[in-house]
């Protein structure tokens, strides 16, 4: 039995963001914004169609015909829209294609591999994957890239820093758990570490600690009400391939279209791609498209 999910979103970036976790959900269904013009033919022949609309624009549409209505943005105690997906997910769960168990959290675990400027780089995040995009209570981010690059948001005090939280991943009774004690809120919204002690300590410590970390994310992300987004820069391909193996999203930066086109980026593409875990899904973005989203952002 046929089943849609129509998807009342003008901003183009965020349907294709909705459109690509509920992708993880919901792998059978149709999904489509309203507006396309292929929308009608596709749809006449689908049984079931589940509607999300943004009720920051749109009023709720009508439900003749259709299975649900669903509000795409719920609101926090501080009146922030935020878009939670599983929320959603559980309202569309009666069905043919609801997802089951341990399904719920595949998407909890964020890499982003960045080859943009510093300011282009935190623009995207903003625009695209920034914690107002999280389902979670607790959104955490890591940087694992020289401390030269890394954005001055951090707010909390010195207790945290990458540096004595990659050592402690080095010590086998280092556990998931822990990670938060390294972490504060930082002005973008996210609970993230200081910088490190020393610039380029991220790459000292070593590969091997940075992996347990990536790890011990994940499995923090299943066991408890959180989502994690890893920004990688400075590390060589294989070592990267490292931290794809781990992940359930890859984002990759890039500063033009150009880039895979003239610089034989197309291999390392195809490279990252072959490692991801099973299920996980890649997508390639460009500076260029996400510019206009925000034309300054603080670094």
């Amino acid at each position: 039995m046929a089943f849609g999910i129509l998807v009342y979103e003008n901003d183009v970036y965020l349907y294709t963001l909705i459109r690509e976790r509920l992708s993880y959900y919901f792998p059978s269904a149709y999904i489509e914004k309203f507006g396309d013009a292929s929308v009608k033919s596709d749809f006449k022949l689908i049984s079931e169609i589940v509607i999300l609309y943004d009720n920051r624009k749109y009023k709720e549409p009508s439900s003749d015909g259709v299975k649900s209505v669903i509000p795409l943005f719920t609101y926090d105690d501080k009146g922030r829209g935020i878009i939670r997906i599983n929320e959603i997910c559980s309202k569309i769960s009666g069905t043919p294609s609801a997802p089951a168990g341990n399904e719920m959290y595949r998407d909890r675990l964020k890499l982003l591999i960045s080859f943009a400027y510093i300011d282009e780089r935190e623009n995207f995040i903003m625009s695209a994957i920034g914690p107002d995009t999280f389902d979670s209570i607790t959104p955490i981010r890591i940087d694992l890239m020289s401390g030269i690059r890394m954005p001055n948001t951090f707010t909390g005090s010195s207790t945290g820093s990458i540096s004595r939280l990659l050592r402690s991943c080095t010590d086998k009774r280092f556990k998931a758990s822990m990670i938060p004690e390294y972490l504060n809120p930082d002005s973008n919204g996210f609970l993230s570490c200081g910088k490190p002690d020393n610039e380029d300590d991220v790459y000292d410590i070593g590969l091997q600690a940075c992996t347990v970390l990536i790890g011990k994310l994940k499995e923090l992300c299943i066991k408890e009400n959180t989502e994690a987004l890893v920004v990688v820069e400075g590390w060589r391909v294989s070592e990267i391939i490292e931290f794809i193996k781990i992940c359930d999203t890859l984002h990759i930066l890039l500063p033009a279209r150009m880039c895979t086109e003239d610089t034989g980026m197309t291999k390392e593409l195809d490279m990252f791609k072959r490692a991801l875990p099973s299920g996980a899904l890649m997508t390639v973005h460009y500076c260029e498209d996400y510019r206009k989203q925000h034309d300054t952002i603080r670094i």
